[in-house]
This record gives C-alpha cells, sequence and structure tokens, in this order.
C-alpha cells in the first residue's frame, strides 16, 4: 500500500512538471568566428536582470527548457565579450540574427509579440524618453544660470510628459487587450496605472502566464479596497 501511494506521489509530480514547463526552440544567426562562445538569456525588468539560460552560440536553433507561464515576455540577450545587448520579447520559435558591431541593433523575426513591442517603443516610448532628456537638459541649464522660474518650469514639463506617456500606455493596452506587451506594460506600470480599471480590459487567452496572476493579485487587492472603504 505505501509503495503504492509512493508511486502515485511520484506521478502526480511528475506530471505538473510536465504541465508546468515546456520546450522552447530560438533561432540564434551568428559568425562562424563566434561558435562556441557564451550567451545569456536573462529576464528583463526595470532596474534589474536576472539570468534564465546559458547558451553556446554554434547551434542553428537551440532548444531550452523554460517554466511555460514565462513565455512571450520581454528578455535580453548577452554574447560573452561582445558590445550591447539586445532587449526583445520572446516568442517560442523566435529567429535572432546577430549584429557583429553592437548586439543591441540584431534583427528579431517569428515574434508578433516582439514587433508588437517594437511598435510600442517607436511611437511611444522613444520619442517620450527623447522630450524627457531635453527637459531635463533644459532644467539642469537653468539651474547652473540660477535661473529658478525657468528650473521649475522644466520640472513641469518633466512630469507632464510622464502623465503623457501614462495616458499613451493606458490607450495602447486598452486597444491591443490580446497583446503579452500589455501585460507586460501594465505591470511595470501598475502603480501609475492601476486605478484606470485596465486589467478588466485584458483578454483571458493570457491568464495562463505569470505576469497575468500578478496583476489579478494587485487588482483584487484595489477592489477589496474600495469594498471594505464603501462599507465604513
Amino acid at each position: 500500500m505505501i509503495s503504492r501511494t509512493i508511486r502515485l506521489i511520484i506521478c502526480a509530480l511528475a506530471s505538473v512538471a510536465l504541465v508546468s514547463t515546456q520546450s522552447v526552440k530560438i533561432k540564434i544567426v551568428a559568425p562562424k568566428a563566434w561558435n562556441d562562445r557564451k550567451a545569456l538569456l536573462l529576464t528583463r525588468e526595470k532596474g534589474f536582470a536576472a539570468v534564465v539560460h546559458s547558451i553556446r552560440l554554434g547551434f542553428d536553433t537551440t532548444h531550452l527548457t523554460m517554466d511555460a507561464d514565462m513565455l512571450p515576455d520581454l528578455y535580453q540577450f548577452q554574447v560573452s565579450q561582445k558590445k550591447g545587448a539586445l532587449t526583445f520579447f520572446f516568442d517560442p520559435g523566435t529567429e535572432i540574427r546577430l549584429d557583429t558591431s553592437n548586439l543591441a541593433k540584431s534583427t528579431v523575426s517569428h515574434s508578433k509579440s516582439n514587433n508588437e513591442w517594437r511598435e510600442y517603443q517607436t511611437l511611444l516610448q522613444v520619442p517620450s524618453d527623447q522630450r524627457l532628456n531635453a527637459y531635463i537638459l533644459a532644467e539642469a541649464n537653468a539651474k547652473k544660470r540660477n535661473l529658478t522660474d525657468s528650473a521649475r518650469y522644466w520640472v513641469g514639463e518633466q512630469a507632464a510628459e510622464r502623465e503623457k506617456l501614462w495616458d499613451a500606455t493606458a490607450d495602447f493596452i486598452a486597444n491591443h487587450p490580446k497583446s503579452y506587451v500589455s501585460l507586460y506594460l501594465l505591470k511595470v506600470n501598475w502603480f501609475a496605472l492601476k486605478n484606470r480599471n485596465l486589467f478588466e480590459k485584458l483578454d483571458h487567452s493570457l491568464a495562463h502566464h505569470r505576469n497575468y496572476r500578478f496583476l489579478k493579485e494587485r487588482n483584487n487587492g484595489i477592489a477589496k479596497g474600495i469594498s471594505s472603504g464603501r462599507r465604513k
């Protein structure tokens, strides 16, 4: 009886393991001179990164075992002793063609999510960053010249620019309810966007992802807080 129980437990654990992980293919096109060079695949969050896989270059297709709820998501790719790092949205089957001078300029294909990520970056994030950096520089110049009112003005412009980007990000999420990019953007901007009812607009097809579960917990916390406030 005991041995049968143990076998059942082992089978159950094995079943959970099979469900929780998947084999993922990623194609990395690199020059032959880079064969056997070490590369790193890292998760990418605001302010930090964590290594997910260490890869040896030289294979057309690399098979990775990853948690099923970690894709698609934003990742970073680095190669030992090579300049730059590629930040990209990783879908199973993604192909990366490495740029030999700067990895950040590498091309990514076979990833619908990465196309959406590039759209957000090109149309919203990059122009906003450029404006914000100009305002920061103008503030620094005003402070250097002891122009207090001018410095205060540019600080206000910075705050307004951040608000504009949050508004644009909220619109992107609302218009792309089935996108894993929307899921990521809502997660990393949760503090600014949590009261805009955006989680409810996300499609339930994203529910398997860890980011969705993270947001669901945070959203439930807000709902409980509102309900508690009404009872008072």
